[in-house]
């Protein structure tokens, strides 16, 4: 750069890539973390870094599904309250025990719910259905509603060495269970994203200087907290860089204490503005820009690049209004953080719903509006948080949604339909119960 010419960022032409583009070289440029092995309890949330293969045939033998009588189909059926079939009962097998003995004709063996099913039976008539050996040793069959059934057959969950999970999976409650059953204490998955963030701005007030919010002097820094809160929901390690004022040593020192992190989150300092510093000192460190300006409302001056380093360090520049920057993570960075930390599904569900108020876009903008759940049907019906301006927070509370009005949509009119992508909160439930 020659002396008296302006730093390459405010040269650069905006981008104004669409989001879906965005959002695609954003993710075709994620590359899973290492692996690590850790005990089953802590994967929770995690990628699995390996496939799960079953160590053993589930069950392994033909089981009862019920407490009751094993028994021969055709000793059973005809059976009826006027014409009972009457067997000779000669054992009892409870689960855990081994499967001993074998039923003949005209016999049946007292059976508990998960005991192996004897030799030669195929049914199991349930104690209702029966006199509950009235006579000791002999028990009447009153229908023949069980006859062929109440049978779980082995192998009917997996057989040894079937892929029960794969690669990429997530590890939920369910999925324990799974691992659990394949004998699993340890688990090979991916590496928690270490997240460092950067909010600038000398308007900036940390709780310990709140007083000057009361007074008029300063605004609540919000995004980091809230950001740190959206890595640990990502489940990513969030590193707080503090808050940079407008001075570029200031800033340069801060991005430098994260240069170990996997992924650097930038807020504020995103346009051209004098005082929009990040870039300027970003450029200084090395920094490739990959793109700048997304069509889209709330956050449009939102960039991704990568400082060089052994590792690249991939950069999120995300816009300093607070829905900005929380629409921005939404859409960007959460999903880069899910496909690092090696999940194959990274995009939160979308529901098709209903618009109970009209809601306003712009024709040349991807506009997203944070909603709530106003009635609970199917489809479901959202509504607006409230005034839409990126610099207001007291709606990310209550949005249980952002709805998408899409490039070319100025308004969807009260009952339109409206897609609508659902956050990842305890509100979610409430909705799929009641939607469906």
């Amino acid at each position: 750069m020659s002396a008296g010419s302006p730093p390459e960022f405010e040269s650069r032409r905006a981008d104004w890539l669409g989001v879906a583009e965005a959002e695609g070289r954003i993710l075709g440029a994620a590359t899973p973390l290492d692996d690590e092995s850790v005990p089953l309890l802590d994967s929770i949330g995690r990628a699995l870094a390996e496939d799960a293969r079953a160590t053993a045939t589930l069950p392994p033998w033909d089981n009862s599904a019920m407490d009751g009588y094993a028994a021969r189909s055709e000793d059973v059926r005809g059976a009826s309250p006027d014409a009972p079939r009457v067997l000779r009962v000669i054992g009892l097998v409870r689960a855990g025990e081994a499967r001993t003995g074998a039923v003949g004709e005209g016999e049946a063996i007292r059976i508990m719910t998960g005991a192996p099913l004897p030799a030669g039976s195929d049914s199991v008539v349930r104690v209702e259905d029966t006199d509950a050996e009235a006579t000791a040793g002999i028990v009447h069959v009153y229908s023949d509603r069980d006859a062929g059934r109440n049978v779980r057959p082995g192998g009917e969950d997996m057989r040894a060495g079937d892929r029960v999970l794969e690669r990429g999976d997530t590890v939920h409650v369910g999925a324990v269970a799974v691992l659990a059953a394949l004998g699993r204490t340890q688990l090979l998955v991916h590496r928690r994203p270490r997240v460092a963030i950067l909010t600038t701005g000398d308007e900036l007030r940390t709780p310990d200087r709140y007083e000057d919010v009361v007074a008029g002097a300063g605004v609540p820094e919000s995004n980091g907290p809230m950001l740190a809160a959206a890595v640990l929901a990502a489940g990513g390690d969030p590193v707080s860089l503090g808050v940079a004022p407008d001075d570029p040593d200031a800033v340069r020192s801060a991005l430098r204490r994260g240069r170990e992190a996997d992924v650097l989150v930038t807020v504020g300092g995103a346009s051209m503005g004098e005082a929009d510093l990040v870039k300027r000192v970003l450029d200084g460190e090395g920094f490739r820009q990959e793109f700048w300006r997304v069509r889209m409302r709330p956050g449009s001056p939102f960039g991704f690049g990568w400082l060089p380093a052994a590792r690249p360090q991939p950069v999120f520049s995300l816009p300093g209004n607070p829905s900005s920057a929380f629409v921005t993570f939404e859409l960007f960075v959460r999903p880069f953080l899910l496909r690092l930390a090696g999940h194959r599904h990274v995009h939160r569900p979308r529901l098709r719903c209903t618009a109970g108020e009209p809601l306003t876009g712009a024709e040349d903008l991807e506009v997203f509006l944070r909603v709530t759940f106003d009635a609970l049907g199917a489809p479901p019906t959202v509504r607006s948080t409230g005034p839409q301006g990126s610099g207001l927070v007291r709606g990310l509370a209550s949005a249980g949604g952002l709805a998408i009005l899409p490039l070319g949509v100025s308004a969807i009119e009260t009952g339109g339909a409206v897609d609508v992508i659902l956050l990842d909160d305890g509100r979610r439930a409430a909705i799929s119960e009641a939607a469906f």
